[in-house]
């Protein structure tokens, strides 16, 4: 396993706990790690559908918000990177990574 696999398994972990706080669980909510050459798609599992959550860099690890199911927001401003000293959760949410508008430091 390369090092950027364990350092996405660990932020999609982080995440599904996330997800699953406050009883979204119980709601069928998870999420899974799919598959991609240049970007990981994180896809969000509900009871009856799924959709794409975020993307991830398989390069450098730079953390994306979706620009729909196949492909991250074309403008690709990285909400996070799971090498930052947060592992990429600062600009995170239970709905996936935060708008542009409302990012916060990473520094």
């Amino acid at each position: 396993m390369k090092d950027i696999d364990y350092a996405i398994d660990q932020f999609v972990t982080k995440c599904r706990k996330l997800v699953q706080a406050d009883g979204r669980k119980e709601l069928g909510y998870d999420l899974v790690r799919g598959g991609g050459r240049k970007y990981i798609k994180i896809i969000m599992l509900t009871s009856n559908q799924q959709s794409s959550w975020c993307f991830i860099n398989y390069e450098n690890g730079d953390i994306y918000k979706c620009g729909g199911w196949k492909a991250p927001d074309p403008r690709k401003i990285p909400r996070g990177n799971v090498y930052d000293p947060y592992d990429g959760m600062r600009n995170i949410n239970w709905t996936g990574p935060a708008y542009a508008s409302h990012l916060r430091d990473t520094t």
